[in-house]
């Protein structure tokens, strides 16, 4: 839905750019268990609820909800009737402007992701070449959609404070806009098919780059400019030349210097942490156990005697 020249566009630096249906759902007794702010001005939120009613009237940005916890007693509601009921994996879509009503009579959780105009448009772009205009999205409430459901249980199953886990985020929330865009808008049409891959200087490029920033957080579009592709046809194109998304790459990459580090005894293991990208000592040895099914520690204490 088009943006309206009269309000100014979210932007990253606006912090209430999601206010609109967040402060609609604390108004009806739901809480969130859990927020994190993404890059491109989206935001992602795990919300509860139990009993009450809501209203969204005219939000100044789009949001997309996926049902992960029950959801049947949940109805959309139009002149005091329930015209839809939600179900587990029910999927909604709240483009810009729009307005919905709903009646809430059991406990159900649910995932918000929250998104502008700008970021959507710049999708469409650069994953179709399709002029800004004809990105209008359509409403969609308790509609069934098995791939958005299952992302939301991923979403759900994923540590949105470990920074191990920021580009992953990246990588299944850019997946979630280009299916809205794909099958819920005007575009109407599947993602154009990406063949072929990385020419080796662009390889090198990225591995160089990669193993350079280990330390830092990092994101598609981060990574699709070091070698000026889209991040939709990066990512497929990285998948194709290194066998894995760029997300699985960056983490083997960071769990193969932490155990390169780890044969060194100087370096203290909080410092790995740090230095291969982990946020601290319990996220880093989560990882390097579920990787190598040893604890960084134990690891070390096997190299060293």
């Amino acid at each position: 839905m088009a943006h309206d020249p009269r309000n100014p566009a979210p932007s990253a630096h606006n912090p209430d750019r999601h206010s609109d249906i967040i402060d609609a759902l604390r108004a009806a007794g739901a809480a969130p268990r859990r927020m994190l702010e993404l890059s491109q001005g989206r935001a992602l939120a795990l919300w509860h609820n139990q009993q009450g009613e809501a209203r969204y009237e005219r939000p100044r940005h789009h949001a997309l909800s996926i049902y992960t916890r029950a959801g049947e007693h949940t109805s959309r509601q139009v002149n005091g009737h329930a015209v839809s009921k939600g179900f587990p994996g029910a999927v909604c879509l709240f483009p810009e402007g729009s307005q919905s009503s709903w009646r809430i009579t059991g406990p159900f959780e649910f995932i918000h992701l929250y998104f502008n105009d700008l970021d959507i448009r710049r999708i469409a772009g650069q994953t179709w070449d399709r002029e800004p205009a004809t990105v209008q999205l359509s409403e969609r409430y308790q509609i069934e959609d098995s791939l958005m459901a299952q992302a939301g249980q991923m979403l759900d199953l994923t540590d949105w404070q470990a920074p191990e886990q920021a580009l992953a985020l990246d990588h299944l929330t850019q997946w979630l806009m280009i299916q809205i865009v794909s099958r819920h808008s005007a575009v109407n049409a599947p993602p154009p098919e990406v063949t072929g891959q990385l020419a080796r200087p662009q390889r090198q490029r990225l591995q160089e780059r990669i193993h350079a920033s280990l330390d830092q957080p990092l994101t598609l579009e981060t990574m699709a400019g070091w070698v000026n592709l889209s991040p939709y046809h990066f990512a497929r194109l990285f998948r194709a030349s290194f066998g894995c998304a760029p997300y699985q790459y960056v983490q083997e990459q960071r769990l193969t210097r932490a155990r390169e580090l780890l044969r060194q005894r100087h370096h203290k293991i909080t410092t790995i942490a740090l230095t291969c990208g982990f946020g601290d000592h319990s996220q880093f040895t989560r990882a390097f156990r579920k990787r190598f099914g040893i604890t960084p520690s134990a690891y070390r204490a096997s190299k060293t005697n």
